[in-house]
């Protein structure tokens, strides 16, 4: 094999690795609203009394279960967000922005404030949660197309 040969093999490689890494990690803005809505239903949830927070929680869990059976049936595999990399810092920070939210819903329930301060308090949840999403997608898919170059 002359060189010529050898790097169009090697560049051979490289496109398909490409072109799996970016597969892997199309997520449409449906998913992104999927994700949030389950951690905002997680964190509204915690503002109500077991009537509501119970099955707040198994709903979000089914719908977690179907994200992961829907993300192995479109694309071969579930990709977990924890995970170390340059994606883990938004990860931590989403982490933390939820924390803050349940102790406000906490706060909103003791205090025994309107629904609709604890709707807002979701919302905010929601709306963080999908921008991390879309973040941790981006740094994520840059991750692999900078390790298939």
């Amino acid at each position: 094999m002359n060189p010529i040969e050898a790097r169009a093999a090697l560049d051979s490689i490289d496109a398909a690795q490409r072109d799996l890494a970016l597969k892997a990690t199309y997520c449409p803005p449906w998913r992104h609203a999927a994700f949030a809505a389950v951690l905002a239903t997680l964190v509204l949830g915690v503002g109500f009394g077991p009537a509501i927070q119970l099955p707040s929680v198994v709903i979000a869990m089914a719908a977690v279960a179907w994200l992961v059976t829907d993300d192995r049936r479109r694309y071969g595999v579930f990709i977990n967000g924890y995970r170390k990399g340059a994606t883990l810092p938004v990860t931590l920070a989403l982490l933390g922005v939820l924390i803050v939210t349940m102790a406000a819903e906490i706060h909103a329930h003791i205090s025994g404030l309107s629904v609709a301060t604890k709707l807002g308090i979701a919302g905010i949840a929601f709306v963080v949660a999908l921008g991390a999403s879309v973040a941790w997608s981006r740094i994520y898919r840059r991750e692999l197309m900078r390790g298939a170059a």
